[in-house]
């Protein structure tokens, strides 16, 4: 497991940080300047416990979610993320399309891994699946010591329609101005000290953001 802080920050300082940051930390080797664009599908069960349980502030909750990355459908991956305060670890398996569609479906995932037995399991007992498709702009940072890793998240939005996970004409609906940029500093043991001044030299406010539960706050007086 790893500790996850999150800091709301505005365009400037996204901008600012993306310009200091290179100085001392590397850019995501996977991808052009470190930028690359995200889709994740959310699940919640027929009670929403994955969002109650964040806005709760229940120390151990967990969530799951199918996401692909600048599109790219032969590449996809179920993901659980399991939470415990600021610590956190994800499980991933990977899937194609055939295996989402059957998911999204609410037919669960066929297969002998673990994860897969899990999910399909809960869609059976616990009715869970598709709530909210998310989608943002990602430039990611790493530094190999201490699993140190650094993303900025822009133009975060989101889409009621399960099948905007493939179908880029879906239309998407913006979260709040104030929360749709967010910085976040995953790392092991000790926090890196040489982010200390360069998370100084901006606004940043920490805060317990969760892109789903902001989502489904936008949406709840209609929704849930």
């Amino acid at each position: 497991m790893r500790h996850e802080l999150k800091y709301i920050i505005g365009p400037a300082a996204a901008a600012t940080l993306k310009s200091i940051l290179p100085a001392t930390l590397r850019y995501d080797p996977h991808y052009k300047d470190g930028r690359y664009t995200i889709s994740s599908l959310y699940f919640d069960d027929l009670s929403f416990s994955a969002y109650y349980d964040k806005m709760n502030g229940e120390e151990d909750r967990e969530k799951f979610r199918i996401r692909l990355y600048n599109g790219d459908d032969s590449y996809i991956v179920l993901e659980k993320k399991s939470k415990k305060n600021d610590m956190v670890n994800k499980y991933s398996f990977l899937l194609n399309k055939n295996a989402v569609l059957s998911a999204i479906g609410g037919k669960g995932i066929q297969g002998e891994n673990n994860l897969a037995k899990e999910f399909s399991a809960k869609v059976i007992s616990q009715g869970l699946r598709p709530v909210v498709k998310i989608k943002y702009e990602r430039t990611a940072f790493v530094f190999p010591v201490g699993e140190t890793r650094v993303t900025i998240d822009e133009n975060i939005r989101f889409s009621l329609d399960s099948r905007s996970l493939f179908d880029g004409d879906i239309p998407f609906f913006p979260l709040p101005f104030e929360a749709e940029t967010v910085l976040e500093v995953k790392y092991g043991d000790v926090f890196p000290s040489f982010l200390v001044p360069v998370l100084s030299s901006v606004s940043a406010e920490r805060i317990a953001y969760s892109k789903y539960a902001m989502a489904v706050s936008a949406i709840e007086g209609s929704y849930i």
